[in-house]
């Protein structure tokens, strides 16, 4: 019995937050329809899923945290070797060439960090990984610090592109 009062209360209030999450934005109380109507269509990234998209009203943090993703899911791909996707996310022209993607063997994602943001649609994000490499691939065995360089989608909103990946800053 406690069990299921319990689990009721739960529902009621997600329910409540929900409910004020959704009155509080903006575009909710004015009907949607000109942030509707003004809202850019963002394209597919890696995927088939839309990339991650700064909203205009959205927290420097979540563009950074946007950002990070970004980096975690190009490693994620190289390291399942879907090669072909992790190439979509950086931006022409590309930092690496399919040939050095193909020599990548590992490229593990630990952690990240931005370390630098010169201005709102540029930001370098040093990411700790595990990676190795073949000949002609632009990581070398042991590389623990991969510094990605991403910039913006369009002028205003749009998604992450990883425009340099280095090893040094």
């Amino acid at each position: 019995m406690t069990l299921r009062r319990t689990i009721i209360a739960l529902c009621v209030a997600i329910v409540i937050v929900l409910a004020v999450a959704a009155a509080s934005r903006p575009e909710r109380r004015e009907g949607g329809g000109r942030a509707a109507a003004t809202a850019p269509s963002a394209p597919t990234g890696a995927g088939g899923s839309p990339p991650a998209v700064a909203l205009p009203g959205a927290s420097e943090g979540a563009q950074r945290l946007d950002a990070v993703r970004t980096v975690k899911l190009f490693c994620d791909l190289v390291g399942s070797r879907r090669l072909w996707r992790a190439a979509g996310l950086f931006a022409p022209p590309r930092a690496w060439t399919r040939r050095q993607l193909r020599a990548v063997r590992r490229l593990d994602f630990r952690s990240a960090r931005i370390d630098v943001a010169p201005d709102l649609h540029t930001l370098v994000v040093v990411a700790r990984v595990r990676a190795s490499g073949g000949s002609g691939s632009p990581v070398r065995n042991g590389d623990s610090r991969l510094f990605f360089t991403l910039g913006r989608v369009g002028i205003t909103a749009g998604g992450w592109l990883i425009t340099a990946v280095t090893t040094s800053p």
